[in-house]
């Protein structure tokens, strides 16, 4: 046909306009050319010149910030302007094949529309980023132009009966409300920018975050469009492709996704709910969460609404496509033909067309979602974590001491509660997503295959209970495996922290049997829970097919025949959607039960007793609510400039009971008839009453035990209150009082253990750096996850367009082959069907090759640990060569010595070459450095011993096999480790002896009467670290465990620096009379302890310089013995 713009029909002239140029439609169609002709006039010499770039008056680094008003509602109505220019277009096309010649006038001011629309939204992305905003006005001119020609449209079809039935008509209104809607949000700008028809334009800086060169994760700032797709992560993406991405090209985040700007949102909805009414009532961790991160957990769920409404147009589109509808004659007007509304949607092409827009849009929503959940759970996370190190900084000592609470809950409610919480997040607009589309897909299968359809859904509901079970029975072997997950990790925590105790002592492998032994019930539960999840993904596949072979053969039943294959390719690709949420169902069961358990834990955790509560301190219960107040409006007043550590410090300072001014006269710290415990059944400070005077040094001198470093901490607050309160002194500065902890006696000559405690100011500022560190890195670790979801949804949504391709792909060959007559309708419904999958499959295919790389990045760690050098246990000697009772004399021969601690090191010990006498009592000593303690790990085999050698008792210890070696000597280190468990089981893992013999140690180490005035006695509990007995007790302890062994040769490596002087001096005589007959090497702190070693061996730089008695060498004056000796005392 020849082309015409108005046409060439025999029985109608087009360009007749004796009734009035607006009663001919080519003339209207004609006019509604003119705006979008002036648009394009207008704007492409604009765009092309770059005069709008070069008009810039603000220079920033990123050309994304938003500055117009209505910025995403101007995108929004522009993408309906442009969806709505392609039904115009498809139903101009449609119209124009009924024809008798082509009128280019049904097509062409739609096409030229679509053009101007997109036209129009660049003109704008380009005169915002470059802020010259009176360019604007061609816009405002295009839109009144654009409206009042469509209005004019429209009042000529209303005008000519035209209505509602009628498609067109429907287009028509559409287009005149958007371009109505434009013009508004076009007046709207003028308005707030007041750029014309005004004498001061408003003047707009741009965001303070794009201000900053660090900050470069750009998702808040872009426009909607690059939202949408992810367009700004191009550069990232590609320049990944080239090299691996560094941790400083990630750059810093926006203020407000930081941690800090999250924690203080969370804190203030966790606080606002105490009232002064009730103060025991504990906020809800929920309710927090609700109000501060609700908003954008409703805008997900938004989206996904729509992404499930959208993904049901795939089986209708498909319906139509295989029934393959004649289009019928419809009625016209203006001398051309006018379509029914229901008409387009019968025509297989428009179909395509549509179920490929559809599926752009459902994948462009999902994404989304998914995207803003995810954004949404990181955030939430990242103040978690602020909450729980604040809690941590403030938290009682108490309740570490007492078991309450150990350090392997607090990394679980680091490492897993968090992160479960998150996950939750992800999955939750889930929740209430999944029932509106099972019920919305139940709805169009009864719609399709009427009452058949119910038994389908009869099927799922009747499995649903089945699901349920295995959801049940999952979470519960969930929590199994990550309790005994917990236990592991607390055991191999211990195992890291004590591994040099353990392998001087030998009890490696008591301790990994003690860890193999949890692993093994933790994968007894991780097999349970691989076996529940294998029957979940079968029940989840199972489900459907079940329901459609049930809906089939119903079908066939009730009507004598089967379903049509429309009918039944449609019904098949809706039980696929039914699949996602019927899969997802356990899954969110099961991270909602999940996060239940990790919210009471947080809750139990926040809740517990900590410095800043002083109620318990002052005796007054009303100080405790406006202790841990927020100040009024802080989130909202973040000073940007001061560091926001500082801002955290003054959100969360606790306030401490102040002294009247009778009472601060050179007062820093008073206790008034004080009472303090560390909990039940455990020792306490009784009748504490003192005054620490301001502006002098205070010391507190005591045995082992008797309460020195518990009284600090409960004038900090660390302990338990029953009576008494303590007050501070509102003066109290670093300089104004320091106190000093010593074990060593009255004087200060010589002393021995000090610890400083400066009031108030010394601690906040530790606690500043901690939690500006752990501020700075959970930033970090965000800031990296929220690259990876963004780089994940830049992926999907490629690959979801792919896919949609693909389809529209599909129908076209579809519909095109179906003209020729090739494939049946069934084949076609079976390709389209499939197609709809590709998606999906794309996508996992992608993510899964993606994950397998990384997770290999474990497998690599994994393989390097391995290939690590490690000990050689087995030695040249074998087991049975090694005399039972050896080493029976205690003889010790070091030949010509030489130690380093690695190949690569330089040695420190050179040469060395000394004899211990059976029985013989040796001291060594030196200055820090000289090489003492690294004699004392050479005697273990510890070290690399790479010339010279040891001999014990005839043998070259370096032939030994290890576990030999180690478990004949017995060594005491100067820092006191014990582990979780019982007292027995610190004394004797191994359970080798006899009640009788542990508590003889315990009597030889002065702390019988201790333990039986323990509930349990031996069984007594030790918690994590031995935090529940004092510094010097733990050393005690060290010993007892060392005479328990009794071995014939005993190491003491500055063992007795933790314990007073008095104990010291009654050690010394029970190590002499208890080991009388064996050899004891004793590696001095203090010079003193020494004096009356039968041999002395005194170290300087790695070389031994003196070795003699103890007498004669401090006879000699000059000898090095003497000056360590005047020097240290």
């Amino acid at each position: 046909m020849a082309l015409s713009f108005c046409g060439n029909d025999d029985h109608f002239n087009s360009y007749n306009v004796t009734n009035g140029v607006l009663n001919n439609g080519c003339f209207v169609d004609a006019l509604n050319l003119v705006p979008h002709v002036f648009l394009l006039f207008i704007t492409f010499p604009i765009l092309f010149i770059g005069w709008g770039s070069q008009s810039s008056k603000v220079q920033i680094h990123h050309n994304t910030w938003l500055h117009f008003p209505g910025h995403n509602l101007r995108w929004i109505l522009t993408f309906s302007l442009l969806f709505v220019h392609v039904c115009e277009f498809a139903e101009g096309i449609v119209s124009n094949k009924m024809m008798q010649t082509n009128h280019l006038h049904l097509f062409m001011p739609a096409f030229m529309g679509f053009i101007a629309a997109t036209t129009s939204v660049v003109y704008y992305h380009n005169i915002e980023t470059s802020n010259f905003p009176k360019l604007l006005l061609v816009l405002f001119i295009y839109w009144v132009l654009a409206f009042v020609t469509k209005s004019i449209k429209l009042w000529k079809f209303a005008a000519y009966s035209v209505g509602p039935q009628h498609l067109r008509f429907c287009i028509t209104a559409l287009l005149v409300m958007l371009y109505g809607l434009l013009m508004a949000v076009e007046i709207n700008v003028i308005r707030v920018r007041k750029y014309v028809f005004f004498a001061n334009p408003q003047k707009v800086k741009p965001p303070e975050d794009l201000q900053d060169l660090g900050v470069r994760f750009l998702q808040p700032f872009v426009n909607l469009l690059s939202k949408a797709t992810y367009w700004w992560m191009n550069p990232l993406i590609m320049g990944a492709h080239k090299r691996p991405i560094e941790l400083k090209k990630i750059g810093k985040l926006p203020i407000a996704m930081r941690a800090l700007t999250n924690y203080l949102r969370l804190k203030d909805a966790y606080e606002d709910q105490r009232v002064t009414e009730d103060p025991d009532r504990s906020p809800s961790i929920w309710r927090s969460m609700y109000r501060a991160f609700g908003r954008p957990i409703l805008l997900s769920s938004t989206f996904r609404y729509l992404a499930d409404l959208l993904g049901f147009a795939g089986p209708l589109c498909i319906s139509g496509i295989v029934k393959y509808l004649d289009p019928q004659n419809s009625e016209r007007y203006f001398g051309v033909y006018f379509m029914s509304s229901t008409e387009l949607l019968q025509n297989t092409s428009v179909l395509a067309v549509l179920l490929f827009l559809a599926l752009v849009l459902q994948r462009t929503f999902l994404q989304a979602s998914y995207y803003v959940t995810i954004e949404t759970g990181i955030n939430l996370r990242g103040a978690l974590l602020a909450m729980i190190y604040n809690k941590m900084l403030r938290l009682s000592t108490s309740n570490m001491s007492m078991g309450e609470m150990t350090l392997g809950q607090i990394n679980n409610l680091v490492a897993i509660e968090t992160n479960q919480l998150m996950w939750f997040l992800f999955l939750c607009p889930n929740l209430w997503a999944m029932p509106v589309q099972i019920v919305m897909g139940v709805i169009l299968l009864y719609y399709l295959l009427g009452p058949s359809a119910l038994v389908g859904a009869s099927v799922i509901v009747l499995l649903a209970p089945v699901q349920y079970l295995i959801a049940t029975k999952l979470a519960d072997t969930q929590k199994s495996s990550l309790e005994h997950s917990t236990d592991r990790l607390k055991k191999t925590s211990e195992i890291l922290k004590g591994i040099k105790l353990l392998k001087l002592y030998a009890w490696e492998n008591i301790f990994c049997d003690s860890v193999e032994e949890t692993r093994g019930k933790e994968l007894t539960s991780l097999k349970t829970f691989a076996f529940f999840t294998s029957m979940s993904i079968f029940m989840n596949a199972a489900i459907p097919i079940a329901a459609v072979l049930a809906t089939f053969v119903m079908h066939h039943f009730l009507n004598e025949k089967g379903p049509t294959p429309s009918e039944a390719f449609a019904a098949l690709a809706l039980f696929h959607i039914l699949v996602t949420p019927l899969f997802l169902l356990s899954t969110v069961v099961r991270f909602a039960v999940k996060a239940l358990v990790s919210v009471q834990k947080l809750g139990e955790f926040l809740q517990s007793d900590e410095i800043g509560d002083d109620s318990w301190r002052n005796g007054d219960m009303s100080v405790s609510f406006e202790a841990g107040k927020k100040p009024m409006g802080m989130t909202k007043a973040i000073n940007r400039k001061q560091p926001m550590r500082y801002q955290m410090d003054n959100y969360e300072q606790p306030t401490r009971r102040q002294m009247r001014p009778t009472e601060t006269e050179d007062v820093a710290v008073k206790v008034s008839n004080g009472f303090f415990t560390w909990g039940s059944n455990l020792s306490t400070l009784s009748n504490i009453n003192i005054r620490i005077p301001s502006g002098q040094l205070t010391m507190i001198v005591g045995q082992v035990g008797c309460g020195k470093s518990s009284l600090l901490l409960a004038m900090l607050g660390e302990m338990q209150t029953i009576e008494g309160r303590v007050y501070w002194s509102n003066c109290c500065r670093v300089s104004s009082c320091c106190i000093v902890v010593s074990s060593c006696g009255f004087t200060l000559q010589g002393m021995c253990c000090v610890s400083h405690v400066c009031c108030n100011v010394c601690f906040c500022r530790h606690e500043a750096r901690f939690k500006q560190r752990m501020l700075e890195l959970t930033d970090t670790n965000n800031t990296a996850y929220l690259f990876l979801s963004a780089a994940n949804r830049w992926l999907e949504v490629r690959t979801d367009y792919l896919g949609a391709v693909i389809v529209l792909t599909a129908a076209g060959a579809s519909i095109w082959s179906l003209e020729y007559g090739l494939p049946s309708g069934g084949l076609v419904g079976l390709g389209l069907t499939y197609a709809l999958t590709v998606t999906n499959y794309l996508n996992w295919v992608v993510r899964n090759l993606a994950d397998l790389e990384v997770q290999m990045a474990a497998v690599k760690k994994v393989n390097s640990f391995l290939t690590t050098e490690s000990e050689n246990y087995e030695g040249s000697m074998d087991t049975s060569q090694v005399p039972e009772n050896w080493p029976q004399n205690g003889e010790i021969k070091i030949q010509d010595l030489c130690v380093r601690y690695d190949p690569m090191l330089k040695p420190v010990l050179k040469h060395v070459n000394a004899y211990i006498e059976p029985g013989q009592k040796v001291g060594i000593c030196g200055r820090t450095g000289s090489g003492k303690s690294s004699l004392s790990l050479a005697f273990f085999n510890m070290v690399d011993i790479f010339e010279g050698k040891i001999v014990i008792d005839g043998i070259d210890i370096c032939k030994l096999p290890l576990q030999t070696l180690r478990s004949r000597l017995s060594i005491i280190l100067q820092d006191p480790v014990l582990f979780s468990g019982s007292i027995r089981f610190n004394l004797d893992p191994e359970r080798t002896c006899t009640d009788d013999r542990l508590w003889e140690a315990l009597e030889i180490a002065q702390l019988k009467n201790m333990v039986k005035a323990l509930p349990g006695g031996l069984d007594a509990v030790v918690t994590e670290g031995g935090e529940n007995f004092s510094v010097g007790q733990r050393q005690l302890f060290c010993l007892a465990r060392a005479f328990v062994r009794k071995s014939s040769i005993l190491i003491m490596d500055e063992a007795t620096a933790s314990i007073d002087m008095a104990t010291e001096n009654i050690l010394q005589k029970v190590v002499m009379t208890a080991f009388a007959d064996r050899t004891v090497v004793t590696i001095a702190h203090r010079v003193s302890s020494i004096l009356e070693a039968e041999q002395v061996l005194v170290f300087s730089s790695g070389i031994l310089v003196e070795s003699d008695s103890g007498p004669n060498l401090l006879s000699q004056e000059e000898s090095l013995f003497s000056v360590l000796v005047r020097t240290h005392k």
